[in-house]
């Protein structure tokens, strides 16, 4: 497993909304999805922040309907490239107590999403034998 790189265990694309969207948007694209992370992105698909399912719990009581992403994202500036190993990803999710990492490319200044890296897929791996596999 030392020799992974994060795009070997990493989900490729991301579910985005705008900073507009409302509380009730963001809700549905989590649930009809099935994840617990939304990255909200601006006009120029650069990232905004992060809104987790614990995070739509802040909008409890709220106008869902008249609230927006813009008012309960959590800036997010952590990013890692698809080339650093899994081991680098791992020890920097602890370090920042975060489940996920969003991947973008590993060229400076790169904006793009390439996908999202979450702790589930690493303990599926873990789980799966990845240790066993060939190297």
């Amino acid at each position: 497993m030392l020799d992974k790189k994060v795009m070997h265990v990493m989900r490729k694309g991301a579910f985005t909304c705008t900073e507009d969207a409302t509380l009730k948007d963001v809700a549905q694209i989590m649930t009809i999805n099935n994840i617990r992370y939304c990255v909200v992105v601006n006009d120029q698909h650069e990232i905004l922040g992060v809104i987790s399912a614990r995070s739509i719990l802040r909008g409890f009581g709220k106008d869902h309907e008249q609230a927006t992403a813009g008012n309960i994202l959590l800036p997010y500036t952590v990013t890692i490239g698809p080339n650093t190993p899994v081991e680098e990803a791992v020890d920097l999710m602890s370090r920042k107590k975060i489940e996920h990492l969003i991947v973008i490319p590993d060229r400076p200044g790169a904006r793009a999403i390439l996908g999202m890296l979450h702790v589930e897929e690493i303990v599926e791996k873990m789980a799966s034998g990845w240790e066993s596999e060939k190297k």
